[in-house]
């Protein structure tokens, strides 16, 4: 789904089916008929999804490419969970440990929450060492500038290769890092961009609930014309076909 984040309201431009190079160069194609331009394209938002980001690359010349801060984020939370599922099947771990590793350690925890991160961080578990370097991010993103925020990446990445034990437990860990490196100076974009995709976030809650609310759709034309319907400036769209 390609939303305009310039648009203050029915932000949707485009749907189709998939999440690779195929949907940039749909989504090219679509801009031609429309009356768009690709080199007026001059920031694309998106995740950490290599083939992606390689097609952004070709089809849209002038565009920057920001990596959204949720993407990163949640890069993290699957690896914290990856590791805390493995060593859940040979190790005991704390009770409400799922849930609570989901949330900051100063934030709205109930009390089996808070004993279970108490007992966490006090241990020497590999899920401790995985859920510290995840809390690390948030020192990260409390980066007040770009400069501020190239150096804190450089040693979360330098602190968290220090910490972590070698054992291949934590191997989604050590690939969540690399990727962040690898992708770094898209990542420092964020610094400089007034765009994210929270909104983009946002919309897909309301498109998962109509979708549960019709028991499911059949088929994607379906979904995507419902997506339209809900979030898309129909008006405009007709007018320039």
């Amino acid at each position: 789904m390609f939303i305009d984040l310039d648009r203050t309201d029915k932000p949707v431009v485009f749907v189709t089916p998939g999440r690779g190079k195929d949907t940039v160069a749909k989504f090219k194609a679509f801009l031609a008929t429309h009356g768009g331009s690709p080199g007026r394209i001059v920031e694309v938002v998106c995740d950490m999804s290599g083939a992606f980001i390689a097609a952004i690359g070709e089809s849209f010349d002038n565009a920057a490419i920001t990596v959204d801060w949720f993407h990163v984020v949640q890069l993290f939370t699957k690896a914290l969970d990856e590791v805390r599922r493995a060593e859940a099947r040979h190790s005991k771990l704390p009770k409400a440990l799922r849930w609570a590793i989901l949330k900051r350690a100063d934030g709205r925890l109930t009390e089996t929450q808070a004993a279970a991160l108490a007992e966490l961080e006090a241990s020497d578990l590999f899920t401790a060492i995985a859920w510290r370097i995840k809390e690390k991010l948030r020192w990260v993103r409390q980066a007040q500038s770009v400069q501020a925020a190239r150096w804190r990446i450089t040693n979360f990445l330098r602190h968290a290769s220090e910490i972590l034990d070698p054992d291949p437990i934590l191997d989604p860990i050590r690939k969540a890092l690399a990727t962040v490196e690898t992708h770094s100076k898209r990542i420092l974009q964020r610094w400089t961009s007034s765009h994210s995709n929270a909104r983009l976030e946002g919309l897909n809650g309301l498109f998962q609930a109509a979708r549960a609310r019709a028991r499911g759709y059949r088929n994607v034309t379906t979904f995507a014309t419902m997506i339209y319907m809900i979030a898309a400036p129909l008006g405009d769209l007709f007018q320039s076909t």
